[in-house]
């Protein structure tokens, strides 16, 4: 099992995690209906699996509220509806990773402004002992205003979900609704699991406790300890998966 947890309570109501499935480009449906079309052995697109497939899997991050971007000459401007969503993170919503601070060492699209946004969310992911997961620009979209920088994440080192991205509209403003897809998530494991999306509860309160102590109270992260804290703080989840796979 799979679980999402939100820290925001209400979140998981409104706009939740889905699957991948559940936000297939539109375009798809123009190819399926072309296909039906064609004589029978004719090669079409439709019958590529490399591509139809990636919707498939994993799960895909939305936009947890409204943002506005405006990018102009002088750099790079974010606004949301109101300041209480960063209260409600605790941190600001929205990072700007500067292209010649933190970002400058990463390749940029020469389509693309200098600088990374990070989009922080209310999300963290309980999962089984050593399946890491994919975080991955969305397969094949019809949004080129922005795309998702690709990463790994180990709940066991970070258990927060965030989402890096470049930002390809260099001049002009765009609104980002809430529940606009971000990001693909997928995890990197042959084994299908089944998945929760839930408000937090109080052992995943007292897991963020946990986790903002491991987090700060050293010069130097230290990774193995939130790690070992992870497994040890969730362990009775892990021993139930590990149950209930030796009775299937």
């Amino acid at each position: 099992m799979i679980e999402f947890f939100s820290s925001v309570d209400g979140l998981a109501e409104h706009f939740p995690i889905v699957k991948t499935s559940s936000h297939v480009p539109k375009w798809t449906r123009l190819v399926k209906e072309d296909y039906k079309k064609q004589k029978q052995g004719t090669p079409h697109l439709f019958k590529c699996p490399g591509i139809f497939h990636l919707f498939s899997y994993g799960f895909v991050i939305t936009a947890w509220h409204d943002f506005e971007i405006t990018c102009t000459e002088k750099g790079i401007n974010w606004t949301i509806p109101d300041n209480m969503m960063n209260d409600l993170l605790e941190k600001d919503v929205i990072q700007i990773q500067q292209g010649d601070s933190i970002g400058k060492h990463i390749p940029q699209r020469p389509w693309s402004i200098p600088h990374i946004l990070k989009i922080n969310t209310p999300w963290h992911v309980i999962a089984p002992k050593n399946v890491k997961f994919l975080m991955c620009a969305l397969p094949y979209s019809e949004d080129f205003d922005f795309e998702c920088c690709p990463g790994i994440l180990d709940p066991g080192y970070s258990s927060e979900i965030n989402i890096q991205m470049y930002w390809n509209r260099i001049r002009g403003t765009r609104i980002i609704k809430a529940g606009t897809p971000l990001a693909q998530f997928i995890p990197i494991t042959e084994k299908n699991y089944n998945f929760k999306v839930r408000d937090k509860n109080k052992k995943d309160e007292l897991w963020l406790k946990k986790r903002k102590y491991l987090n700060f109270f050293s010069f130097n992260f230290s990774r193995n300890k939130v790690k070992d804290s992870y497994v040890s703080h969730f362990k009775d989840k892990f021993l139930r998966v590990r149950s209930l796979e030796k009775n299937d």
